[in-house]
């Protein structure tokens, strides 16, 4: 029988820490980042080749991996704590029910 999760011996296998990348991952990093590396003035001179729709694609194609993502923000208003006007005003407004 499998162990339940929760069961308060937390995590005994250890394995890899949270962010860590697997080794396959680092490997394929490192084997791309040296492909890069030693392509990169051939994939300059192809681009400055290119016409002007495929530059802008791949332009656009690598913007992500250089600029951080800006996160949508929502602005919630708060509400308006309340004034003295605002406490007299319920009270009167109680008053005038009875």
């Amino acid at each position: 029988m499998g162990r339940v999760k929760g069961d308060g011996r937390g995590n005994q296998g250890g394995g890899r820490k949270k962010g860590t990348p697997n080794k396959v991952t680092r490997e394929r990093r490192e084997l791309i980042s040296e492909f890069l590396d030693k392509e990169w003035e051939n994939f300059q001179l192809m681009y400055e080749r290119a016409d002007e729709d495929t530059k802008l694609k791949i332009y656009m194609e690598m913007i992500p991996y250089t600029t951080p993502k800006m996160a949508s923000v929502e602005y919630k208003e708060k509400a308006k704590p309340k004034t003295y006007m605002d406490e007299l005003d319920e009270i009167s407004e109680e008053k005038t029910r009875q």
